[in-house]
């Protein structure tokens, strides 16, 4: 199995981007059921495995919550797929993912990356015209979702390979507690 770890927007956020996916100009692009940050992928790997890693991402601590925020709409290009992302800017979302990668290590799971954690997948847009979707872009860059805090990332099963749109969630992991004091009370 493949697995992903990622950031889910609090519920908020995701309605807010649920909303651009209910409007999309058309069926050729094909919203993504799931909408989280990719931070790590994870390669194939046996049951055995899974169990030592899960086990090993329950001891994941850090002092604060990720702060999302929302910073605009962008497209990609992954492999042989063109997506159409919404930008994030989140603060110490690189040091969370280097620190699931070191646990994973250390549990045994050998092959693992760090994903490029830029943006919340919200459709493969492969086959949509450049100027539908540049119409698009256009349209809608000046719409933001509020910024928000997460302090849980979520483990997702992939299927048969990474690449797969299907998305299962295995297990959600709490890094922070949600509380963070104001800096006045420090």
């Amino acid at each position: 199995m493949y697995l992903i770890a990622g950031l889910q927007p609090p519920m908020d956020m995701r309605l807010f981007l649920h909303g651009f996916q209910d409007f999309f100009p058309s069926k050729a692009w094909q919203r993504t059921p799931v909408l989280y940050l990719p931070l790590v992928a994870f390669w194939r790997m046996t049951p055995m495995e899974w169990e030592e890693l899960d086990q090993s991402l329950y001891t994941l601590h850090l002092p604060t919550p990720v702060t999302l925020r929302h910073t605009g709409f962008d497209v990609t290009l992954k492999r042989n797929r063109i997506i159409l992302e919404a930008t994030m800017e989140a603060s110490v979302i690189d040091h969370l993912s280097v620190k699931i990668r070191n646990l994973a290590q250390r549990a045994g799971v050998s092959a693992t990356r760090s994903l490029l954690p830029s943006g919340i997948p919200l459709a493969d847009i492969t086959d949509v015209d450049p100027s539908v979707c540049n119409l698009w872009l256009a349209t809608h860059r000046h719409r933001f979702a509020s910024t928000e805090e997460v302090c849980e990332f979520t483990v997702f099963k992939t299927g048969k390979n990474r690449e797969n749109t299907f998305q299962e969630v295995m297990s959600d992991y709490q890094f922070a507690d949600l509380f963070t004091p104001p800096s006045e009370l420090l």
